[in-house]
């Protein structure tokens, strides 16, 4: 029996699908309807699409796991889910389904970024598994037994072998994830009648719901950030805010910051925020969501100009060894990876590569002058003093400076509860 692999890791951004038509989306603990099986679907196997249905998965515990293939973590998972496929062939099916059309599943395929090969097969260009099963983000996973009736609902990386395990004793205990309806308040399906504003700080992990943020539109505006750390709140808000903003503009004003940036996802430190304004507010929706958050999570964020630590891209042309302004080309640009070009790109592009490297953490300015396109050949790179080895040849190079700059501080504050 053939078996389906999908994705198993946690994508960071939101999928937001609605439920349309007659057929209403299920719940843990209901039984997919017969159509479920029998209508037919476009599976992508070898490379090509043919129809078929899903009888042949009948009778056994199901696993659907929704992935897509802008989804890097997914991709990433693949080869350990195949392990587990293969590991279990013949007591759980799992099956791959995406809203990708086949022009898209059949270019990744065939790509380098296909990490499985022939060995990789999903239904693609679907819709009505999407809206049968509604979810907030992928990978999606939803758990059925072998009487089709849906058991659990999970996040991508609850796809393990404890767990699969688990499922053929009988014994899967998960919390299920909800779908956060994205134009309705917290947990409601609709918005209450005149609804006008509506508020909502949470400290501590709310389970059965992903990490994500949603952004609303309608009567009302609203925005919702859900199970993230308080510095993530802050950036998602001052991003909007602040066209300038960069994680390298981001000061804390104390010492004890594990609580405020919490990188180990520590679940008592993690926070929901759901602010609600009357349509005619949308344009401040942002600014009033942040001073709610400084009104009451025990923080303050105020722009202040400080003397900053600073990098400047600098550029000098008589040190140059290779040609740095274009020879033109496609555009391309993957940042810096192994085997990476950056080619017929403004420099401002790579100002903004370096500024995502994880090792640099001061804000970066380009005081090169250059107005021409560029092509560099990149690599990865772990330290300024590699960036520079790469960037030097093409008369680049990365320097530290100060200076006079506008920054987010954060400070703590006496309005705790």
């Amino acid at each position: 029996m053939k078996v389906f692999i999908a994705t198993g890791m946690m994508l960071v951004f939101s999928l937001f699908l609605h439920a349309q038509g007659s057929q209403m989306a299920l719940q843990v603990g209901d039984r997919v309807p017969d159509a479920f099986w029998t209508s037919p679907r476009n599976f992508m196997v070898d490379g090509k699409v043919v129809r078929r249905d899903m009888q042949e998965f009948r009778g056994k515990p199901l696993v659907i796991d929704f992935w897509a293939t802008f989804c890097i973590p997914c991709i990433k998972g693949m080869p350990e889910q195949e392990r587990l496929a293969r590991l279990f062939r013949g007591e759980i099916n799992i099956v791959s389904v995406t809203t990708d059309n086949e022009k898209l599943v059949s270019t990744f395929y065939s790509s380098e970024r296909n990490l499985i090969g022939r060995d990789f097969t999903s239904i693609v260009d679907d819709k009505a598994l999407n809206r049968l099963f509604l979810h907030n983000k992928i990978p999606h996973l939803v758990w059925i037994d072998n009487q089709g009736i849906v058991k659990n609902t999970t996040e991508g990386d609850a796809l393990t072998e404890e767990n699969i395990r688990a499922v053929l004793s009988g014994n899967l205990s998960l919390t299920p994830v909800n779908y956060i309806y994205p134009n309705t308040v917290l947990m409601m399906k609709r918005n209450p009648e005149g609804m006008q504003s509506f508020n909502l700080l949470i400290k501590g992990r709310i389970p059965g719901i992903s990490s994500s943020t949603v952004r609303s539109n309608g009567p009302n505006t609203g925005m919702i950030i859900f199970n993230h750390p308080l510095r993530w709140l802050y950036s998602v808000l001052a991003r909007a805010e602040f066209p300038w903003f960069s994680d390298q503009r981001f000061k804390l004003d104390f010492d004890d910051t594990d609580g405020f940036n919490n990188p180990s996802l520590k679940p008592d430190d993690l926070w929901t925020v759901d602010f609600w304004v009357p349509s005619r507010k949308s344009a401040i929706l942002k600014k009033l969501t942040l001073n709610y958050l400084n009104e009451n999570s025990g923080y303050s964020a105020a722009v202040k100009v400080i003397n900053t630590a600073v990098y400047k891209l600098k550029y000098s042309p008589s040190k140059a060894a290779r040609q740095l302004k274009t020879k033109g080309g496609r555009p391309a640009n993957l940042g810096f990876h192994k085997g990476s070009k950056l080619i017929n790109q403004p420099i401002a592009n790579l100002i903004n590569d370096i500024q995502d490297c994880s090792f640099v953490k001061n804000p970066v300015f380009d005081d090169t002058k250059i107005t021409f396109l560029v092509d560099l050949e990149l690599s990865e790179v772990k330290d300024i003093a590699a960036l520079n080895a790469l960037l030097n040849p093409y008369g680049l190079s990365l320097v530290a400076d100060h200076q006079e700059l506008e920054m987010l501080v954060v400070s703590k504050t006496d309005k705790t509860n």
